[in-house]
């Protein structure tokens, strides 16, 4: 949580609850080298920094 802590400057509060939540994805992958091969124009283009950058900003709009 450190780096949504450093963009929002508020300390994240969180419950870990050990029950897979309803409609969650049951695996995912990470090892994107077989999607690359399907779609090869296809890479990533914003680091996970910049997507919490624009979570975070987008919640801030929201509760303005």
């Amino acid at each position: 949580f450190s780096i949504s802590e450093s963009i929002s400057g508020k300390k994240m509060e969180y419950v870990y609850v050990d029950k897979n939540r309803e409609g969650d994805h049951i695996c995912y992958y990470s090892d994107l080298r077989k999607m690359k091969a399907h779609f090869p124009g296809w890479d990533i283009t914003k680091s996970l920094k910049d997507t919490i950058e624009e979570i975070v900003k987008s919640w801030q709009n929201r509760i303005a």
